[in-house]
């Protein structure tokens, strides 16, 4: 089912959009990405946000491990497994237990508003 495509500004650094009746803080839009190509976070944000629609159906109701690249694509980057805290509410998780014995609490992407959250983090 198709949603609502959408927007985000290319002309500021920071917005708050509804994005299914949900807010999301998206932050530093013009932070370029990819120097290279010129193409800034607020790209890749667009991207996943026109993408998301035929991406959701394949990662929803999974544990996420994200890669973050905290400077754009071509610096240094580490992987996350641990939910960050402070997150919305609407964020799901889901509890595995590590090899360790500790349970790491994963984010889940179950639609957009969550898909744009974790886009954000970079």
């Amino acid at each position: 089912m198709a949603t609502r495509p959408l927007t985000i500004p290319r002309d500021q650094d920071s917005v708050v959009l509804q994005v299914d009746r949900k807010e999301v803080r998206l932050t530093n839009l013009r932070k370029i990405f990819w120097p290279e190509l010129g193409l800034t976070k607020g790209d890749l944000l667009q991207y996943y946000a026109t993408m998301a629609d035929v991406l959701l159906p394949h990662i929803r109701a999974r544990a996420m491990v994200m890669k973050r690249y905290p400077n754009g694509a071509s610096g240094p980057f580490f992987f996350m497994k641990r939910a960050p805290v402070p997150r919305p509410p609407w964020i799901e998780t889901c509890s595995i237990e590590h090899g360790s014995g500790s349970v790491i609490d994963f984010p889940m992407v179950q639609d957009r508003a969550a898909l744009m959250w974790v886009i954000n983090l970079g």
